[in-house]
């Protein structure tokens, strides 16, 4: 006599079956890596040859001691605190006004999201002659409107070329969380802004009371995917700068580059890569803490 099914019951041949090829992928991908970079953490190795000489933690001791590195881990940071006071608020207001104009500002959602959708080689080498000091078009604009004291070395100046290059990543990704944003406050009832109105709030107590707390969730998931992003960011700086002038602009993800493939020092490169992990690991799990407080209020 046949079994009957019982839908309530665990079946975990079909679990294992679905989830095997994910969790397969998931070890190959990620889980061997992080695994494999510390091992490679405790080798003193060049990349190219068999052996590799076990170095215990000098990798890591030299890591501690490295000042290149600790000004990486500072503009990384840098980094992040700008796109999270620039992009949280302008991609939310850029979404309300969006939400606002409806179907009339159609033209506009597109000319918002143009950034979004050029390549980062692109974005790089067409800013590098927009911010070129002689030839550049934007100190060619200040020029022509008489207001040379604004001409500035954007990316030859070191105090300089870490915020300009901050600014440029903001508008490259901000639209992505304009997106998020207006897809959070269509996804609201009409009926909360019918009600809303009938009570006499304004637009704007509208939007400061009601639509900004609606959207707590995805607010935080914009702050968690700018933290992650932005420390381990890499390709529009390494063509825009290479890290330079001066290492001003050296940020985790390209000094790792540098030692593992212009310097040839795997074993360092990857003492590098081991603590980038573990600062953006544990930044996550503080700005998720964090936000989950917010969430609750």
């Amino acid at each position: 006599m046949s079994k009957k099914y019982d839908p309530l019951k665990p079946n975990f041949r079909t679990l294992a079956w679905m989830l095997g090829p994910s969790i397969i992928l998931l070890c190959v991908y990620l889980i061997w890596p992080i695994i494999e970079s510390f091992r490679l953490s405790l080798f003193d190795w060049n990349g190219l040859d068999k052996s590799q000489k076990y170095a215990g933690f000098a990798n890591w001791n030299e890591l501690i001691h490295d000042p290149l590195f600790w000004l990486s881990v500072k503009n990384s940071f840098i980094l992040l605190i700008v796109a999270l006071l620039i992009q949280i608020p302008l991609g939310l207001s850029l979404a309300i006004l969006l939400y606002r104009g409806g179907t009339r500002f159609r033209f506009f959602k597109m000319t918002y999201f143009f950034p979004g959708l050029m390549s980062t080689v692109a974005i790089a080498i067409l800013f590098k002659q927009v911010f070129d000091y002689n030839y550049g078009l934007l100190n060619q604009v200040l020029q022509s409107l008489n207001l040379d004291f604004l001409m500035q070395d954007w990316l030859g100046d070191k105090k300089l070329a870490i915020f300009t290059v901050a600014l440029l990543v903001c508008w490259q990704y901000t639209p992505y969380y304009m997106l998020l944003f207006l897809a959070a406050l269509n996804g609201i009832s009409s009926d909360v802004e019918e009600a809303s109105a009938i009570d006499g709030a304004t637009n704007w107590k509208y939007t400061r009371f009601i639509q900004i707390p609606l959207i707590k969730g995805a607010i935080v998931t914009a702050v968690t995917l700018i933290t992650i992003g932005s420390l381990k960011y890499f390709d529009l700086i390494w063509v825009l700068t290479a890290g330079g002038p001066e290492s001003s602009t050296e940020v985790m993800a390209s000094y790792l580059y540098q030692m593992a493939f212009k310097s040839y020092r795997v074993g360092y490169a990857s003492t590098v890569a081991s603590a980038l992990f573990l600062i953006v690991f544990l930044t996550a799990i503080f700005i998720s803490r964090t936000t989950r407080k917010v969430r609750e209020v």
